[in-house]
This record gives structure tokens, C-alpha cells and sequence, in this order.
């Protein structure tokens, strides 16, 4: 440190020093129960708190730093409490309760921050020198290959970010680029686009069967599967993970849904567990100092301002479309924006530090969060990318005065699309519409409702009978329901889909899309809907519609046979843009309102419904429709490429999970000597490019 540099520091230490005697002056003239004495006293105790975080705090978290760690920082706040608290006890004519033993020291890092802030003071640039001579250990005799840092911006679709850097909201990335260092490039999501499909692809190189973010597993009573539950992500992890993990040699995962087989995983759902189980070394470096969660504690209160003042604007500039958000959303916020950022920023610069890790995966969730609930361009969404780029400058200054070198890539997991939700629009829900639609009472086909086994085996076919009744069909495969050739079909059919019901049909329709477009679907009340065996569910603007009353998922035949509303019903509704259902006659069948997709002959009747929906939309569905669990009906809103809108089935404005827009175009950064991957479709395309990359590094 030169000459000048010293001064500065100095000088801002007595700067500090003054603005906390000020403080501890005027707290004495708000609080009753502090009382102060003579005003030099003041001094005394800004004194003794700086000595006391300076030498007494290392030794204290030698002993309490699990404690710290597991109560999520509250304990560094209760332990700075208490130091300010024995301060005053011994200090003559000086008392204070225990409330402004609490509040003064925060009191005291506000003032610390702001004038951080006014002279443009990183905290950053001393707390990772801290870092590093926290985890210092003996240089490596050997010179090891470079590791590599992945950095997630959650939800951040290609043209969002393309935006922010025209903006100059995120210097860092776009010196990145501008520089040639690194190469950035749009790749395209599976279905669904969502952080359950896309972290276990990217991170275990396999997302089968993760139909959705939440899904119903009619063979397992009913249950609800969600995939980011800290109950339901290890066993998910469990399906997907075969142990050869994106981050299984020597990685780390940090805030992540997904280990990617870590041995070493922070902050991760499917390894997360509350209070003592929580603790991990690796979240030691987040209260090396007194002041370091006392930062990230008024950096989270501010947090909780800016949204609330967000709310207000919202409000009076009658900002649409519009969500309700709480005080209790504006807490989540904080905590996604603010403290799992500066968690993920201090445990890497940790990581990179000590040298041993060859790889972690960060994610940074705030902006996913903020986009949901205040939109995908809202004016929240900008200062939210600008301070997670300024983390990224943060990592890349640290990686500078590390002993092994780590290279960077930045990517995200979706994009996400915007519009008002299907309730805001059309006044109803997905699920109470679905229901209007059916039978007035679902009860009729409750399962206990009936003894004869007969009557059961006829809804509830066993497995062994529909492979039966498969094998037999051969002679109409790719048919028509209506057509003339279903006449071979009559005594193959299950029990409940009587000959006269397709006599009945076959006279009003002639053809599959003459009923869908002619069938006029009667709606009924929804006033017994409590009583149906139904569930529906959203994934963003992918509705997931299940018929529980049958253990397995139901063919298109049977559903038009049992609930002839239904289909035409939901594809005429101007929300819905298509469906996706199973036929035992012609596979999956894409279904929208003038036309419909047979897709595994390619073959489309009518209007192309996949038209605006991505031209490898085909594809996508065509593999999901193998999925374990497939709701019965798969619902995907309309997409307007004009205004790239969409609308979700749950309560979000910014919304991801099917297809249409941005929300299937995320990005990723990566270093321009690297070999271009060409096209990127699907998250294990990812995986193996990374995969490989990782390869690469080991053999430089």
C-alpha cells in the first residue's frame, strides 16, 4: 500500500470513528434507557468497540462461529450485542438494556456503510484479503491446472441481458465481451423451462421425468412433487444423479436446487438441511468481522425498502400488469437479492483463495425473484442485475491475488417471459375452469366410492391390460378416433367407452378436429368443485391437469368418451394456446384451437399449432410426452410474438415452465479460446460442453 492509499485509509478511519461517537451521542438522546454520562464517554465506547471487534472477535468465533453459521447471522448479531452490552457495564456512569445494546451497533454499521458508499469505498477490497489470509495455507510445489467459477443468473433470458448491457447496467460482463475474452451465446431450454429441469440437466447431465417444477405422481397416492422442496430435491436428485456430476471431482455447489454430486454443497435444496444440520466451513468466511453481517443485516433492511417503495410507485403510476406483493414477499425478496448473493460471493472468493476446489456453480437467484412479481423489464429488475455484476467484478478482483488461477463462465438456467396471469385476464383460474368443464360432481368417479372390482378394473386398467390392448390396435394405428376404421376397434375398447358413445360421436363428427373445432363445450358450476377428484397445477405458463381418480394418465379416446367438454373446451379458450395429450391410436397429439399435430408421423391437420412456439417445439414435446407422470392434459397459454407475452397459470408476472418467447433463450458466457460448442439445445448440452471444458483444463 503507497503512501497515498494509507492516508486515504487513515483519514476514513477517523472519519468512521467520528460518524460512531455521533451516533452513540445521539442514540443517548432518543433511547431513555441508554444513558451516557458525559459525552467523552462517547468516544471511550467507540474506542472499545473498535479494540473489541479487532481482538476479541477472532477468538469468539473460534468458539461460536458454528452457532453464527446456523442461525443465519443472527447470532453475529446477538454476539456484537453483547460485546456492546459488556462495554458499557464497565465503563463508569454508562448503562444500556438490552435493546440499545442491539440496535446502537447497527446504528453504527449504517453509518459505516453510507460513508462507504459516499467515498466509493468497496468493503470488498479489504474483506477478501481477510478471506485469504483466513483459508491461507501452503502454496501448491506443483503448478495445478486452472479450476473453473460457473456463475447462474437465475431466469435471465439472452435478450434481457442484451438489453442490460446497452443500458451499461452490467460493465463487467460487457467489458467481458468487448474485450474478446469471453464469447456470448444463446442456447435453448428443454421442456419445461424451469431452474428443476435445467439445474438437473446442466448438472447431472439428465432431467427425464421432471415433468414440471411441481407434478403429480398418480402412482404414488396423489403426491405433489415440487421440485426446489427441501423435502422432495434429494429424492429427485436421487432419480436423475448416476454420480458422474458436473461438480463431482473436487466441486462445489453454492445456492444451488442440485449438487451436481458435490461433496462439498452450501446453501443446496436437496442437501439442505435447517439449524445444526446446516453448517458447513465453507460459510465460516461470511463473519470473519464484526461488521461483515452487520452489513449484509442493513444491506437486507434496505432491501426490504426498495420494495416497498417499489409497491407504493407501482401503485401510483397504476403500473400493469400488477401483482399484491406483502411485506412478507418484500422479506423473500431481501433474502434472494441480498443474502444468498452475499453468502455465494464470500464462499467462492473462499474457495478461490484456498485453491483446492476444480470447479463450483453459484446461482444468483434475485433477479428470477424480482421479475416474477414486478415483471421481466421493470424498473426493480435493473439495479438488481447491476449489483450481481458488480459481485461478479468482486469474484474476478479476488481470482487476481489467488495462487491458482480460475477461469469464469457465466450462464443462466431459462429465461422468462411477461404478461398478465390467467386469473388477471380472464377472472378465473386454470383449475376452477378446468372444472367447469367436467361433470357438476366429480365425486360419481371417486374410486371408493364403488366395491365392484369390475367397475374399478374398468377405469383403473392394470398395466398388464393396456399393454394388451396396445398390442391389439396395430391395424389402426395413426387412425382417427372417428374414422370408419375405430369399427375394428369396438371390442377392444375398455369397458366405459361403449359402442353407442362412438356411434354418437361418429354421426356429429368426422374427423378429430371436427369435433374439436364444432363440439360446442357446455359449462358447468363450480360449486361442488371441492368434491372433485381433479388436480391442476401451474409451472408458470405450463398447466398440468390431472384426472386422480385413475392411477395411470388417460388417452385422448377415453378422455373425449368420459368428459366430451373438456378438449374442445380448453383449446377454444383464447389463454390456452395448445394442448398436449396421449392417443393409443396416435401417440402424442398437439391440439390447439384450428388445428392439431400428430407428432410422431409429423403430420398436422389444419393450422400448425406449434406455428409460434419455437421450431424445435415439436421435439421438445415429443420427449416429454415419454415422461413418467405426464398429467393427463398438458396446458400451454397462448404466446403473441408481437409483444412476446404469455400468461401464467399461478400468480406471477414473469413467468417460465412451457414454451413460447424468451423464457426458452437463456445464455451463456464463456472464454473465447474455447472450442464454440455450436449449437446448444437442451441443459445437457451444457452439461457436456462443460463437462469438456473441465477436461480441457486438466490437460493444459
Amino acid at each position: 500500500m503507497n503512501i497515498v492509499n494509507a492516508f486515504k485509509t487513515l483519514i476514513m478511519h477517523v472519519i468512521i470513528g467520528v460518524s460512531h461517537t455521533l451516533v452513540i451521542i445521539g442514540s443517548s438522546l432518543v433511547f431513555d434507557n441508554f444513558i451516557l454520562g458525559n459525552w467523552i464517554n462517547a468516544i471511550i465506547i467507540t474506542i472499545c468497540v473498535g479494540i473489541s471487534n479487532t481482538i476479541l472477535w477472532p477468538i469468539l468465533t473460534k468458539f461460536l462461529m458454528k452457532f453464527m453459521v446456523v442461525t443465519f447471522g443472527v447470532g453475529a448479531l446477538i454476539i456484537n450485542s453483547a460485546i456492546f452490552y459488556l462495554i458499557t457495564v464497565f465503563i463508569p456512569g454508562v448503562s444500556a438494556s438490552s435493546l440499545e445494546s442491539f440496535i446502537i451497533p447497527l446504528a453504527m454499521a449504517i453509518a459505516t456503510t453510507i460513508l462507504s458508499n459516499i467515498a466509493k469505498i468497496d468493503y470488498y477490497d479489504r474483506y477478501t484479503q481477510r478471506i485469504a489470509n483466513y483459508v491461507k495455507k501452503e502454496k501448491p510445489k506443483e503448478k495445478i491446472f486452472p479450476g473453473l467459477i460457473i456463475l447462474e443468473i437465475d431466469g435471465l433470458s439472452v435478450d434481457v441481458l442484451k438489453e442490460a448491457l446497452d443500458k451499461d447496467i452490467m460493465p463487467t460482463i460487457k467489458k467481458w465481451i468487448e474485450s474478446n475474452s469471453h464469447t456470448l451465446k444463446k442456447w435453448e431450454t428443454d421442456l419445461s423451462s424451469q431452474t428443476g429441469a435445467s439445474q438437473a440437466g446442466i448438472l447431472h447431465g439428465n432431467n427425464e421425468d421432471i415433468v414440471a417444477y411441481r407434478w403429480v405422481e398418480k402412482d404414488n397416492n396423489n403426491k405433489i412433487m415440487v421440485s426446489g422442496k427441501l423435502s422432495h430435491a434429494p429424492i429427485i436428485e436421487k432419480r436423475i444423479s448416476n454420480g458422474n456430476g458436473l461438480l463431482c471431482d473436487k466441486g462445489t455447489s453454492i445456492t444451488n436446487m442440485f449438487t451436481g454430486d458435490s461433496a462439498n454443497p452450501v446453501l443446496t435444496s436437496s442437501r439442505f438441511k435447517l439449524f445444526i444440520n446446516s453448517y458447513t466451513p465453507s460459510l465460516n468466511v461470511v463473519f470473519l468481522d464484526a461488521y461483515s453481517f452487520q452489513r449484509v443485516f442493513i444491506l437486507f433492511l434496505w432491501e426490504i425498502i426498495i420494495e416497498l417503495k417499489s409497491q407504493l410507485m407501482h401503485r401510483i403510476k397504476n403500473i400493469q400488469p400488477r401483482l399484491r406483493r406483502t411485506i412478507l414477499y418484500a422479506t423473500i425478496r431481501a433474502g434472494a437479492n441480498v443474502l444468498l448473493r452475499e453468502m455465494a460471493t464470500k464462499t467462492l472468493i473462499g474457495d478461490m483463495s484456498k485453491g483446492e476446489i476444480n470447479v463450483a456453480y453459484a446461482s444468483y437467484v434475485g433477479y428470477d425473484e424480482v421479475a416474477h412479481h414486478s415483471g421481466v423489464r421493470d424498473d426493480d429488475v435493473w439495479n438488481v442485475l447491476k449489483q450481481i455484476d458488480l459481485e461478479f467484478n468482486r469474484l474476478q478482483k479476488a481470482e487476481k491475488i489467488c495462487d491458482r488461477h480460475y477461469e469464469f463462465v457465466v450462464l443462466s438456467d431459462h429465461g422468462q417471459g411477461n404478461g398478465q396471469t390467467f386469473k388477471q385476464r380472464y377472472g378465473i383460474t386454470l383449475a376452477n375452469y378446468v372444472r367447469r368443464l367436467l361433470p357438476d360432481d366429480m365425486k360419481i368417479y371417486d374410486k371408493h366410492t364403488y366395491i365392484s372390482n369390475h367397475f374399478r378394473d374398468a377405469y383403473i386398467p392394470e398395466n398388464k391390460q393396456i399393454g394388451t390392448l396396445l398390442d391389439k390396435v396395430d391395424d389402426i394405428k395413426n387412425s382417427d378416433f372417428f374414422s370408419d376404421k375405430v369399427e375394428n376397434l369396438k371390442d377392444k375398447m375398455p369397458d366405459f367407452i361403449t359402442t353407442e358413445r362412438i356411434e354418437d360421436f361418429r354421426k356429429r363428427y368426422r374427423s378429430d378436429l371436427d369435433y374439436i373445432t364444432k363440439h360446442d363445450s357446455q359449462e358447468q358450476t363450480t360449486k361442488k368443485a371441492k368434491d372433485s377428484t381433479l388436480i391442476v397445477l401451474g409451472s408458470g405458463n405450463l398447466g398440468l391437469i390431472y384426472l386422480t381418480q385413475w392411477n395411470r394418465r388417460l388417452y385422448y379416446e377415453e378422455i373425449v368418451s368420459l368428459f366430451p367438454n373438456l378438449i374442445p373446451g380448453l383449446v377454444k379458450h383464447q389463454g390456452i394456446g395448445f394442448i398436449l395429450v396421449d392417443s393409443f391410436t396416435n401417440g402424442p397429439m398437439i391440439i390447439g384451437q384450428d388445428g392439431i399435430y400428430y407428432l410422431n408421423n409429423d403430420k398436422i391437420v389444419g393450422k400448425n399449432p406449434l406455428e409460434n412456439f419455437g421450431e424445435n417445439a415439436a421435439m421438445h414435446l415429443k420427449r416429454h410426452n415419454t415422461f413418467k407422470h405426464m398429467p393427463d392434459i398438458l396446458v400451454n397459454s397462448f404466446y403473441n410474438p408481437e409483444n412476446e407475452e404469455i400468461c401464467a397459470f399461478e400468480e406471477l408476472i414473469g413467468s417460465h415452465g412451457g414454451l413460447g418467447g424468451s423464457q426458452t433463450r437463456p445464455f451463456i458466457l464463456y472464454p473465447s479460446d474455447w472450442k464454440d460448442p455450436e449449437e446448444l439445445i437442451g441443459a445437457k448440452s451444457i452439461y457436456d460442453f462443460l463437462k469438456d471444458a473441465l477436461n480441457n483444463l486438466k490437460n493444459s
